[in-house]
């Protein structure tokens, strides 16, 4: 008796009879010889292209050419006299370090947005093409009898095509995943945390390079002359003294006084040609590019401020980035621990699928397909207690780096600390010596056109007046760069990271409302330099778990307790001018 299921199989066998003629299989095994030679040359070829080729001379000097040009394009030419804001703001917006430091962050910000998408289900689409060059068939064989039950038989196409839609979600990959995109979330404000040192790094070169450049700018013109006048009188006296005009100890009394003065304007004038290079580079324009510095009017004004230096600390710890970075590599440590504990946990998977196969043998060539398997690995049962201390442990060592760095941050800042009062006290000295030489040198001029001095003494007495001014000069930078570090040192920024760096004129702005800050002795309240938010934590949880304060309005520092002589002697605008000598 035939059944309906016996017809179905029978019309397939009907439908599956060969009809191609008896070169078909030849011709199959050639095709198949063919695609194999194919995919080995491929395989030969491949691995022969793993092994890298050093990159050419020739291509090193194009790679040159390209980086030259594109450096020589991105200058940006000055507009105006260049002031100290001007040039910080310059620094932030065209330095390489500092458009380093931003694509950095933003690619943490990037990989942050990959972390959260990897917690999302897995959603793939699947297509395939299977050929063969005869029948996949197979016979039966009865257990009992050990006899061939059925004569051979087939339920699959020579070809056929497959597709797919499959889903997958693992909930304990979800899980460490999670933590894993909060690591990544405590690497984007450890970017910011580095970004804040690069910005204080850069404000803390620039200032410096800017007070140089403009004494080079006033000094320069000023004292190749006066060089070429003391190697004549150097000359002259060692002419006197070979012809013993003068006596032997009376002339290399002269000779030794005018060496060591021209040995200390040599070193000045090496000193100064590098500072408008230096500055040119920070603030991207060409070394040779001619820079006119805005007018300074020199205010030797002052104004105390109390400073309790136990303040300075707390705000220091508070607020530098090194601190703040290490903060978040312990969070960072933390999460490892509570991804090792979930690791333990049993994995839990959901399945489900959208099938389709052309295989005309199948009776439902479309089907879905839901399915949920659990898995647990017992090793972890002896790995995961060990990884879990391990993990506790390296939390640990983040918190003694932490403290191992707190005592330094302590250290730089009561050393920057009193470098600003030992600065802006050789500030006062070096102003007095100043203002003496500047007498001495208008007296020595109008005793040389009396013919009551020598023009040699008057050439040395010009060239001595010139170190005192130099040095003057290089204690007003020695006083802006003391003040520079006292904020730096207690995390104190002069921009938030945060910052606007493309709009150069606001930015420009900021920098000189921060300055001005500076410059009258201004610090901030510990409230101040952090988020409103994070700042109503503090004293009930300790640290805020939140991002980087980037706050930088200052207010007095008002002290509870003031050491004797600990205070902050502020120089208002102490700048270097013409006018003022």
């Amino acid at each position: 008796m035939k059944t309906p299921t016996g017809d179905r199989f029978n019309a397939a066998r009907s439908k599956a009879a060969p009809t191609t003629p008896q070169r078909e299989p030849q011709l199959s095994a050639v095709r198949l010889g063919l695609t194999g030679a194919t995919l080995l040359s491929a395989a030969l070829l491949s691995a022969c292209a793993v092994k890298p080729q050093p990159i050419s001379q020739a291509e090193h000097l194009q790679r040159a050419k390209d980086d030259y040009t594109t450096l020589y394009s991105t200058y940006v030419p000055l507009r105006g006299p260049l002031t100290l804001p001007d040039a910080i703001a310059r620094s932030l917006k065209y330095n390489y370090d500092a458009q380093l430091a931003k694509t950095e962050e933003t690619l943490q910000d990037r990989q942050l947005d990959l972390a959260i998408a990897q917690m999302l289900p897995r959603l793939a689409a699947n297509a395939g093409y299977d050929w063969r060059n005869n029948e996949n068939a197979a016979e039966s064989v009865s257990v009992v009898t050990r006899q061939q039950s059925l004569e051979p038989s087939f339920s699959e196409s020579p070809s056929h095509a497959t597709a797919s839609l499959e889903l997958s979600w693992n909930l304990l990959d979800v899980g460490v995943s999670y933590f894993q995109a909060k690591q990544q979330g405590y690497r984007t404000y450890v970017a910011v945390e580095r970004r804040r040192k690069v910005i204080d790094g850069l404000v803390k070169s620039t200032q410096e390079a800017y007070w140089k450049a403009v004494a080079a700018d006033r000094l320069l013109p000023r004292l190749q002359p006066l060089l070429v006048d003391a190697q004549k009188m150097l000359d002259n006296s060692r002419e006197a003294s070979r012809e013993k005009l003068v006596s032997p100890l009376q002339g290399l009394d002269f000779q030794q006084n005018m060496l060591s003065v021209v040995g200390q304007l040599r070193h000045m004038q090496t000193d100064l040609n590098t500072a408008k290079v230096t500055l040119a580079s920070l603030i991207n324009v060409p070394g040779d590019a001619p820079i006119e510095f805005a007018p300074m009017e020199l205010d030797m004004s002052t104004a105390t401020t109390s400073v309790d230096p136990r303040k300075l600390e707390m705000i220091g710890l508070a607020m530098r980035p090194e601190l703040r970075e290490e903060a978040y590599q312990g969070k960072i440590d933390q999460q490892d621990v509570y991804k090792e504990i979930v690791k333990m946990l049993p994995g839990v998977g959901l399945l489900g699928s959208l099938n389709y196969d052309t295989n005309r043998y199948l009776f439902n060539p479309n089907w879905a397909q839901l399915g949920v398997n659990a898995t647990f690995n017992l090793v972890n049962l002896i790995e995961g207690p060990k990884a879990i201390a391990a993990a506790k442990t390296s939390v640990e060592v983040s918190r003694q780096r932490r403290l191992a760095l707190s005592v330094a941050v302590l250290t730089q800042v009561n050393l920057s600390y009193q470098e600003y009062l030992a600065a802006a006290q050789d500030l006062d000295i070096a102003k007095q010596i100043d203002d003496v030489e500047q007498k001495i040198r208008v007296a020595s001029a109008n005793a040389s056109r009396a013919e009551e001095e020598s023009e040699a003494d008057r050439v040395r007495r010009e060239l001595a007046s010139m170190v005192s001014e130099f040095t003057y000069d290089r204690t007003v930078a020695q006083v802006h760069t003391a003040l520079t570090n006292l904020y730096t040192s207690v995390g104190v920024d002069l921009v938030p990271p945060n910052a606007d760096t493309d709009d150069l004129s606001t930015l420009s702005r900021s920098v000189k409302s921060a300055i001005a800050g500076w410059e009258a002795g201004q610090l901030p309240e510990l409230s101040m330099a952090m988020p409103a938010a994070a700042a109503a934590q503090v004293g009930s949880a300790g640290a805020p778990d939140a991002a980087p304060a980037t706050a930088t309005a200052t207010a007095p520092l008002a002290a509870t307790t003031v050491p004797a002589g600990a205070q902050i002697t502020s120089i208002a605008a102490a700048q270097i001018s013409p006018s003022a000598k």
